[in-house]
């Protein structure tokens, strides 16, 4: 089966031209992600939301009440860069940032507004998932989520693993 960028993803190489490159996981991993996030980077604009942003709001919509320490290590970022999207997300009015007793803490919470644009941001990428992958079938599908959990725990374990 031939499977090549569509014209969209003109600087993702058509990897399956490349020879040494078509039976690689790894590859098509990498590349298929850059070409699913730049999709849903497009796809979230209209609502002012960026993909790390769904992220720290569901991730706040879990652990209500959240720090932004908490934030960070949760995303696995510095606490500048967490502060940084907890600013960026109350300014426009998707968290609620209040200050905890102690030093220096700041609690977040989602707002209703958070709350709307976390479920839209669901729902697009949900039909991004329909569109690309709706004739899989459920079994099918159920097949590939759970061999791309086991590659993301798996890589991930090599990396913070002993």
């Amino acid at each position: 089966m031939t499977v090549s960028a569509p014209s969209k993803f003109r600087s993702i190489p058509d990897v399956e031209r490349i020879a040494r490159f078509r039976d690689r996981p790894a590859v098509w991993l990498s590349y298929g992600g850059a070409a699913v996030l730049g999709t849903y980077r497009e796809r979230l604009e209209p609502l002012g939301l960026r993909p790390s942003w769904v992220t720290a709001l569901a991730i706040v919509e879990e652990k209500e009440g959240i720090t932004q320490s908490g934030l960070a290590r949760e995303l696995r970022i510095n606490r500048a860069s967490a502060m940084a999207i907890s600013q960026r997300m109350d300014e426009e009015g998707l968290v609620l940032r209040e200050a905890l007793p102690g030093r220096n803490r700041t609690g977040l919470t989602l707002t209703a507004r958070g709350k709307e644009r976390l479920a839209q941001a669901c729902a697009i990428e949900r039909r991004m998932v329909e569109d690309w992958m709706g004739d899989i079938g459920e079994e099918d599908f159920e097949v590939f989520l759970r061999v791309l959990k086991t590659l993301v725990a798996r890589a991930a374990c090599s990396q913070h693993c002993d």
